[in-house]
């Protein structure tokens, strides 16, 4: 990998340093989001561009690049006016968790249990849905640090240790948080389903990630026919997956809103299954001595697997078969 990105050396942009500290990763993190003003709230296809990018050099700065983007986003389509800093968005309701909102006397309070709240100690403003009861919610704009008590211990692993997701239970009073947007308009935008092919772009750059330090890793050596065979399997996959990332880009202004969800489930599914290949495929080329030898690797492995697990795959691989099975019938009919 070469070139710039935002108007920066690639060379310069070293995953060991930029994750050496959360200072050093807050540094660049608050360098790109300036220098990408452009480029968060343009069109898609450029923004999915740089994010495929971003996560070639690190997974954990790539998760909360996105997040700013989809803040800035989320706010422009409300048509508000954000704060200074990086954004956001902290909208996990995992295992009945999620954060309410109630009323009184004309100020709004804000508390519960908020999980994965990525890059806590390292943004500055999040965007969060407080709901009213089981059906409505607001979004709030909070300030990242100061809005409750953050649970280090909540991330129990090293892959996408760097992001600084924990849990945080939340407890502010309605002059420190800003509503967004009418009510239920968090999930209720037309953005909010597009919004997944960012985070499918960044997965696809993961990918890309796993393949060049694979290759990296293999080039001092002379690659046995079967080794160079699985890295053709993984140089297929991540095309698979940057290619349906950018097809899809380039169509959904061009559907319904249900043949827009559909798309987007559908590329996300396959661009996690190509994501899958690839980890498989990696430790089989470089064996014991490429994974316990090379720090890049066996880092974004570990990134890359916990990551695209926040896709449901079985779940949507449920639904798409269902799909399926309902077009056949009404063809019969």
């Amino acid at each position: 990998m070469s070139g710039h990105l935002l108007g920066v050396p690639v060379t310069s942009l070293s995953a060991d340093k930029l994750r050496s500290s959360p200072q050093d990763l807050r540094h660049c993190l608050t360098d790109l989001a300036r220098r990408g003003e452009d480029v968060w709230t343009g069109p898609l296809d450029g923004l999915v561009d740089v994010l495929v990018e971003v996560a070639r050099i690190d997974l954990c700065l790539a998760r909360l690049v996105e997040g700013h983007s989809d803040g800035l986003r989320i706010l422009s389509q409300a048509g508000a006016q954000g704060h200074q800093g990086v954004y956001g968005v902290w909208a996990s309701r995992s295992v009945g968790t999620g954060v309410r909102a109630t009323k009184g006397d004309g100020a709004w309070r804000v508390n519960g249990e908020l999980r994965f709240a990525s890059g806590v100690d390292l943004i500055d403003r999040a965007l969060v849905p407080a709901w009213l009861d089981e059906d409505r919610h607001v979004l709030v704009d909070l300030p990242a640090q100061g809005c409750g008590v953050v649970d280090e211990s909540s991330w129990q692993t090293t892959g996408m240790d760097a992001a600084r997701t924990f849990g945080i239970h939340v407890d502010v009073e309605s002059q420190q948080a800003d509503l967004v947007g009418p009510e239920n308009f968090y999930l209720e935008r037309p953005g909010f389903v597009v919004g997944g092919l960012c985070v499918a772009a960044v997965w696809a750059g993961g990918a890309q990630q796993v393949l060049d330090a694979v290759a990296a890793g293999m080039r001092p050596y002379a690659a046995t026919p079967h080794q160079q065979r699985r890295i053709g399997v993984m140089e297929q996959a991540v095309w698979q997956a940057r290619s349906l990332v950018e097809s899809t880009v380039a169509r959904v202004g061009r559907l319904d809103a249900a043949a827009v969800q559909r798309e987007i489930a559908l590329t996300r599914t396959a661009v996690v299954q190509a994501c899958d290949t690839v980890l498989a495929e990696a430790p089989l080329v470089v064996g014991p001595a490429g994974l316990s030898r090379n720090p890049r690797l066996a880092r974004v492995v570990q990134d890359l697997g916990i990551y695209v697990r926040q896709h449901h795959l079985d779940a949507e691989l449920t639904r798409s078969g269902q799909y399926a099975l309902d077009a056949h019938e009404l063809l019969a009919e």
